[in-house]
């Protein structure tokens, strides 16, 4: 019986944890703790760190005295002998489906409140909920565990005592007291919802907060340059305004800072749009709360002007390839961009390529040329001769007299990626 007070007077202490992504996580105690001894600083009592607020040990008797009462003298019930007094009943079914919500199954579950009710120390629980309404376990298990409960407290030896709520009567309704509880409902609105089920009512909704989100304005055409831009991510209720929301880019070219996600209520939103060297294209921030989504759309035009390059090894060949094989002590290979650009006179180029042969190496070229060439030995580190393949990334920006420019690099928009391949000689 020591066993059992001790983690009733436990449960008591219980307090709120925060449904946040950095969730708490701490040790769990080796056993049952007096009140006055408890210096817990997360929900759990003595089953260890959790994350669904459940609601204390003494608002949950609380119900099942009136749970009683509403049997015994509302729907007139006799009452009946039952091993599990009504105080180990509500502690040991609140303290299974706490487990259950917070990912073990119904043997897990079941083996942990045993373990406890012989006096052993509390299992963690087994893993964190996801994030919206809280999901129960279906009844059936929950009943399960209720007359598990009743063999459990008959075999310790203890004696009988009468309750005009049976024993399935008690599983359903505490389950029920319990999802109202850790879906944000207040102990008077919890058992008022209950009972009036009992008296033959429908299902009242749970007191979970409605999540709703508007974007202003929901979306942007823009031209081929790259832009830095913003949005509104605006509560369309005040309940909204303690609502978290998360977003996500479809696209690699649409980019915002990772510190603006996840976020809550009102929010100036800043986000990217890279460069289109190629065709229009279209893509999306999603954004994604309790209960709701929305997306912001962005359309960028394709570019005006035609600009591209390609690589040529004119030791193998005098065509365009996208491989370049260093095969000789000095071996060449020449790039060469077109441009349409509208300003007249001569074009800027500005080159860079970058490999990794033994060590990272990048060379580049400023000028007038529209023609670069790298130059490479084999031989070199990691060289073989199956010519292994390495990253070769070039860049070229094209800038026209009147200050219009195109940036291209391989491997996005029309580029092809490109390779090197390292020979042994």
């Amino acid at each position: 019986m020591r066993h059992i007070t001790g983690l009733v007077i436990l449960l008591a202490a219980s307090m709120a944890c925060s449904k946040g992504n950095d969730r708490i996580v701490a040790t769990s105690p080796t056993g049952p703790t007096s009140a006055a001894e408890t210096t817990i600083t997360y929900i759990g009592g003595v089953s260890g760190p959790m994350d669904v607020l459940f609601p204390p040990r003494n608002e949950s008797f609380v119900f099942r005295n009136n749970l009683e009462a509403k049997y015994a003298t509302g729907l007139g019930r006799a009452a009946q002998g039952t091993f599990v007094d009504r105080e180990g009943e509500i502690v040991w079914l609140q303290e299974y489906i706490r487990y259950r919500v917070n990912g073990c199954d119904h043997a897990t579950a079941m083996a942990r409140v045993l373990a406890q009710i012989a006096g052993g120390a509390a299992g963690g629980i087994c893993s964190a909920p996801p994030e919206g309404v809280v999901l129960f376990p279906p009844r059936n298990e929950t009943f399960d565990a209720r007359r598990t409960l009743e063999t459990t407290y008959q075999l310790m030896g203890r004696g009988l005592s009468s309750s005009s709520v049976d024993q399935e009567g008690s599983a359903i309704w505490t389950t029920e007291y319990l999802r109202y509880r850790t879906n944000a409902c207040d102990h008077a609105t919890a058992e008022q919802n209950v009972f009036s089920q009992i008296d033959g009512g429908p299902v009242p909704p749970t007191c979970q907060t409605a999540c709703s989100y508007v974007l202003s304005p929901a979306g942007v055409n823009t031209t081929w340059t790259s832009s830095t831009l913003g949005f509104e991510v605006r509560p369309a209720s005040a309940a909204s305004l303690q609502c978290t929301w998360t977003a996500a880019s479809t696209v690699p070219w649409l980019t915002f800072a990772s510190t603006q996600s996840p976020g809550t209520g009102y929010t100036p939103f800043t986000y990217n749009i890279a460069q289109n060297n190629g065709g229009a294209r279209t893509g999306f921030i999603d954004f994604a709360w309790q209960g709701g989504a929305a997306r912001f759309q962005v359309n960028q035009q394709e570019i005006p002007f035609a600009s591209s390059f390609t690589m040529v090894d004119p030791f193998r060949s005098s065509g365009a390839t996208t491989e370049c094989h260093f095969r000789s002590a000095a071996t060449p290979c020449n790039f060469t961009a077109t441009s349409n650009l509208p300003g007249g006179g001569a074009y800027n180029y500005n080159w860079s390529a970058t490999y990794f042969y033994g060590t990272q190496k990048t060379v580049v070229l400023n000028s007038t040329s529209n023609v670069f060439t790298i130059t490479d030995g084999c031989g070199g580190p990691g060289a073989t001769s199956d010519g292994p393949a390495g990253e070769l990334s070039v860049t070229v920006t094209i800038t026209d007299s009147l200050g219009n420019a195109v940036t291209l690099r391989s491997g996005e928009g029309n580029q092809p990626p490109l390779i090197v391949r390292l020979f042994s000689c």
